[in-house]
């Protein structure tokens, strides 16, 4: 699974996308709530030309919207001290904030970029934020 996680996601093999579409999907609709994609840093989406979590969700044929913005620190770089100490990570994009909200990211490594986002989402009235990572790292 990791092997083809890290062809998929660094080797941009976006055909994988299928292999792990169906569990991800499987595991939102259960969440019950509007699937947001945790945004990747701008300078990594440029260099990989397509996001992994956006690919999965539509592999899966799974609705989302985007709701974050990403500020341009990168997390994996950081130390896992320096990781769990980071501030205002997000920012809204406008768009209207429903009520349920299901996270969605590729990997779970501290929790700190979930945390983070759940934290400005519920600020901007979510009521409930859940979280769905494909794997744990």
């Amino acid at each position: 699974m990791k092997e083809y996680f890290h062809q998929f996601k660094f080797l941009q093999d976006v055909v994988l996308a299928e292999v792990f579409a169906d569990e991800l999907a499987k595991a939102v609709r259960k969440a019950g709530a509007i699937a947001v994609p945790i945004p990747m840093n701008g300078e990594k989406l440029r260099r990989r030309t397509f996001s992994q979590v956006d690919s999965m969700l539509d592999a899966g044929k799974v609705g989302y919207i985007h709701l974050l913005q990403k500020n341009e620190e990168v997390q994996g770089e950081k130390t896992k001290e320096e990781r769990m100490a980071t501030r205002g990570l997000f920012m809204l994009k406008g768009n209207p904030v429903p009520k349920n909200i299901v996270l969605v990211d590729d990997m779970y490594t501290t929790g700190t970029t979930l945390r983070l986002a759940a934290k400005l989402l519920k600020e901007s009235g979510a009521e409930t934020v859940s979280f769905v990572a494909l794997i744990r790292a």
